[in-house]
């Protein structure tokens, strides 16, 4: 009974925890004897609520978690896939609101189909800091060279020296060793660009696991600034008045769709 208490206890615990941090983006409602969670359904959430439920799928696959193995809401293959690619459009949103200014969906496959060179030259025509101009040494056939999203704030007078992150999407259980902070440190510009640009790019992580707090330290020393299932979905909240006011985030469209998924996978989680 002692163990069972501890253990309802400290499940407690860390949901006021979400509670907390994640406000209108947490999809669950806690009663007033915080003894009963219940899912808030899938009809009313909002795309916050929605990367949060992505985020939880993902952390619960078989290579990561035995919870939903050989239930009937375990993901087909397909679907897998196509959760990987919502939670890309989720980090593209939420980097944008981290940054607070536009953002670009770069990894491959990109949304809109782009090339490599092609994708960063859109990019940097906005950014005009460096020169977009591949080194003759440079991978021939580059995918995205591990950075999935770009965002910017730009400053008033146009000039470089701007907030510029640059994050890498891993939702595998081997994200931890997809670091791209030494890559976006020298390797990526110097590859690139000729001029390079003089603005630092900020290593950004994004995956949907949350993390424990005693071994966060670790992962970002490792990884660079880090958006997980307690932070991203916030974000992509907040992100939503960034496009109210004009700003260009891309993906964004694309967010209504997924809400529309997850409605028909709650209904099959039903049956």
């Amino acid at each position: 009974m002692e163990e069972r208490e501890a253990a309802v206890a400290s499940a407690i615990s860390r949901i006021s925890q979400r509670l907390k941090f994640l406000g209108e983006a947490y999809p669950f409602e806690v009663d007033d004897t915080g003894d009963v969670v219940t899912f808030i359904g899938s009809d009313s959430i909002s795309v916050g609520q929605a990367a949060y439920l992505v985020s939880l799928v993902l952390s619960h696959l078989n290579s990561v978690s035995p919870v939903m193995s050989g239930t009937s809401v375990y993901p087909t293959d397909d679907e897998i896939r196509k959760l990987r690619n919502y939670f890309q459009y989720f980090a593209t949103v939420g980097l944008a609101a981290e940054i607070g200014g536009p953002a670009w969906s770069f990894g491959h496959p990109r949304p809109d189909g782009t090339g490599f060179i092609e994708k960063l030259s859109e990019i940097w025509m906005e950014l005009r800091d460096g020169c977009v101009n591949r080194d003759s040494s440079a991978p021939e056939h580059p995918k995205d060279d591990q950075v999935d999203v770009f965002a910017w704030r730009k400053q008033q007078d146009d000039l470089p020296g701007f907030l510029l992150a640059a994050a890498q999407v891993a939702t595998g259980a081997n994200w931890k060793s997809k670091s791209v902070k030494s890559q976006v440190a020298g390797v990526f510009a110097s590859r690139w660009f000729n001029p390079q640009p003089v603005t630092t790019l900020v290593a950004y992580h994004i995956i949907p696991f949350a993390r424990p707090d005693n071994m966060f330290r670790d992962d970002v020393l490792v990884l660079g600034n880090i958006l997980h299932r307690l932070r991203l979905p916030f974000r992509v909240m907040e992100a939503e008045d960034l496009v109210r006011n004009g700003v260009a985030i891309e993906t964004f469209e694309k967010l209504p769709h997924i809400v529309t998924w997850l409605q028909d996978y709650e209904h099959r989680g039903m049956v």
